[in-house]
């Protein structure tokens, strides 16, 4: 198949100017106003689920539409590669539905993407660091467990505030305090980037 090389550079031009859209509206979803009473809640913003839900249609109706429609491209690993998709999408969904966290200055109830919920206390708290690469706060508790904290929440700076309010600084690394300071200031870790 010769496309022109025009063809190319538009389709990778659309791709880059959707994605760059759909973070800016993430970021402004995350940035808009919240009533006070919500103001200790964490939560996914409503373009998590509008996404998820989206990314599921799209990926599941390929795989459905690559095996009715019979073509030389369609093999069972395509197949399979599409499904994947579309689960990775539902656990966006799941996420949203379910990662919904409630802190205070005693600590946080949070709960997880497979629906378990559970409690900690910010004296429990042993390290907490930020990682780049998922873009999400991971507390690791003295009894093991680890609590991750997604960037895309809805609600990070009272989060940030209640962890370097309550949380021992020896626990919480120079980079990642950094980033709670700047995250408690209302400017939240970048999503894309």
């Amino acid at each position: 198949m010769n496309r022109p090389w025009w063809a190319t550079l538009l389709q990778w031009s659309l791709f880059a100017v959707v994605m760059a859209l759909v973070a800016k509206w993430i970021a402004a979803s995350r940035a808009r106003e919240r009533p006070a009473a919500e103001r200790h809640r964490l939560q996914h913003p409503p373009a998590t689920l509008v996404i998820g839900l989206i990314a599921f249609g799209f990926f599941a109706g390929i795989a459905i539409l690559s095996n009715v429609y019979s073509n030389k491209t369609t093999t069972i690993y395509t197949t399979l590669m599409f499904v994947g998709f579309a689960v990775m999408a539902l656990a966006m969904v799941a996420d949203y539905c379910f990662a919904r966290h409630e802190v205070s200055a005693d600590g946080m109830r949070y709960g997880r993407m497979t629906g378990v919920r559970g409690s900690l206390t910010w004296r429990d708290v042993t390290r907490v660091r930020f990682s780049q690469s998922m873009k999400w706060f991971t507390l690791t508790l003295a009894d093991g467990r680890t609590v991750r904290v997604s960037a895309m929440h809805v609600g990070l700076p009272e989060f940030a505030r209640l962890v370097l309010e309550h949380v021992s600084p020896a626990a919480v690394d120079p980079d990642t305090r950094a980033l709670l300071e700047a995250t408690a200031d209302g400017h939240p870790p970048p999503v894309f980037g």
